[in-house]
């Protein structure tokens, strides 16, 4: 048994250390400096001197770091490229304005936002302002469009623009195929409806019965228009895909009149996940050391089809509690936070209320002692240091500016009693069986969730977060499957998805006002 866990311990040792190495030589892309202009930080990717320049604005609930793969992409391209977080995201303190129907961004505001990066950007030695060109992807396609259809109608400084997963066309006018200038739009072959609509209805705004794939129009003169699928992407995995990168920088290239230089994306999601699995075995030998071993008998409280009972019922009465705490909601400045936090709070408590009288006289609570309390918190803090580091180096920024640091406070109250009352429901014996009830229990909460949306009008952001949070909740999963076995393994099993599932939503969602 000892040699068994040593041996899972230095193969997650091994997966760690690959990954961040990975990761590392992803960061390679030339010069990199940073700026904060009018309260908005701001990346600059370049050679060093001159070049064709593209401004690459995210989407809801991402951030510069989540464009940063990108970016370097088309730096190593030859392009100079400036990536920004808007209000409300990333490192960006200032709160993001919601339009009145609660739904949507204000679009002054990211507007705003955008003016104010491609006028610090035209002013940089690096950048060639004859020569400026747009991305953005969801959120950051619409205000990327937004701006080149202004900009081609006045100034003309915007030479191109790359939109990723548009979800409305309604700002590319009819009939006017020069507004916006040279306009590329992709969308991934995993992606839900209105994303591949939005591009073609932009694409026979321009040229009425165009075909998908196929480019119309002169560069020369601004017309140039395409729509494309990128294939096996969905909205988040298209940032990541090298054949977003090599349609980007071609179109580019094209319309800034450069030869963009063949370069490749790194796998950096994979690095990612790589450093979780790693991070999962070494949490084997880490866990044991630092709890103690397995006891031989762990109370089963309930049978496994009563749990599903009550998770489902738990995840149905939480979403009406949810919906009708409503106002409520408001006093958590982030977007979706409110109402996640009532959901997972509420689904707690309830199911374990019913693990109380389902046990009666016969509750057997674990036993919270001072290994418990300080095994809870080593292993607590390397589940957190193997999602926040390599996530940092990849998609997330977890930076906890402004109001996010209290915000993740109550976040993690609420995961606290969601991920307590669940450990209680699952403890048994064998990993494989405890593990196997958590995932059908993380299925049935996204489902419930899910369905919540059209019937109880709860956001519907978390239409497209779901299945990440879903795909994240089952690897943290497995971690307190590892660390639930130890003899003093109930609080570390609650930690060690709390903390790392309370660090993902605090510094992802944006703060609004």
């Amino acid at each position: 048994m000892r040699r068994n866990m040593i041996i899972t311990g230095v193969l997650g040792g091994l997966l760690l250390v690959g990954s961040m190495v990975g990761l590392v030589r992803a960061q390679e892309a030339g010069a990199v400096r940073t700026d904060v202009v009018a309260g908005i930080p701001v990346t600059l990717y370049s050679s060093g001197e001159a070049a064709p320049t593209v401004i690459v604005a995210h989407g809801f609930s991402g951030s510069a770091q989540m464009v940063d793969p990108l970016a370097r992409g088309l730096a190593r391209s030859g392009f100079t490229v400036v990536t920004f977080d808007f209000p409300g995201h990333g490192a960006n303190p200032a709160p993001l304005t919601i339009a009145p129907d609660a739904r949507s961004s204000d679009i002054t505001v990211l507007r705003g936002a955008l003016t104010e990066v491609v006028d610090w950007a035209a002013a940089q030695p690096e950048v060639d302002r004859a020569r400026l060109s747009l991305l953005g992807h969801s959120m950051g396609a619409i205000a990327v469009t937004d701006y080149a259809v202004t900009d081609a109608e006045t100034d003309g400084r915007i030479n191109a623009t790359v939109a990723l997963s548009l979800p409305s066309a309604d700002d590319v006018p009819d009939g006017a195929p020069s507004i916006p200038r040279n306009l590329l739009l992709l969308y991934g072959s995993l992606e839900q409806a209105p994303f591949p609509q939005a591009a073609a209805t932009a694409l026979a705004a321009g040229y009425p019965g165009a075909t998908l794939g196929t480019t119309y129009g002169d560069v020369l003169d601004g017309t140039a228009r395409k729509a494309a699928e990128i294939p096996g992407v969905e909205h988040i995995t298209i940032l990541f895909s090298g054949d977003t990168l090599q349609e980007a920088a071609t179109w580019l290239g094209f319309a800034l009149d450069v030869e963009p230089t063949p370069t490749s994306l790194p796998p950096v999601l994979l690095y990612a996940v790589l450093a979780l699995i790693g991070g999962g075995l070494l949490l084997v030998p880490v866990s044991r050391a630092a709890l103690g071993p397995a006891p031989e008998d762990v109370a089963d409280p309930v049978r496994g089809w009563r749990v599903l009972l009550i998770v489902l019922g738990a995840s149905a009465a939480a979403s009406v509690l949810a919906w009708a705490s409503g106002p409520l909601q408001d006093y958590i400045p982030l977007a979706v936070g409110g109402y996640l936090i009532v959901w997972f709070a509420a689904a707690g408590a309830l199911a374990w209320a019913a693990w109380t009288i389902m046990r009666r006289g016969e509750r057997q609570w674990p036993a919270i002692t001072g290994r418990a309390v300080a095994g809870a918190a080593i292993v607590g803090a390397l589940a957190v240091a193997v999602v926040v580091i390599p996530g940092s180096m990849s998609w997330a920024p977890f930076a906890f500016v402004g109001s996010r640091a209290w915000i993740a406070a109550v976040i993690l109250l609420a995961f606290a009693v969601y991920f307590g009352a669940d450990e209680l429901l699952v403890r048994r014996t064998a990993t494989g069986a405890r593990f196997g009830l958590t995932v059908v229990n993380r299925l049935i909460a996204v489902g419930v969730l899910l369905a919540s949306i059209p019937l109880l009008q709860a956001p519907g952001f978390l239409i497209l977060l779901l299945p990440v949070l879903l795909l994240f909740f089952l690897i943290l999963a497995w971690y307190a499957a590892v660390v639930g076995r130890c003899r003093n393994g109930y609080l570390a099993a609650v930690l060690v998805q709390a903390l790392p599932a309370a660090a993902l939503v605090a510094t992802t969602f944006p703060l609004v006002s």
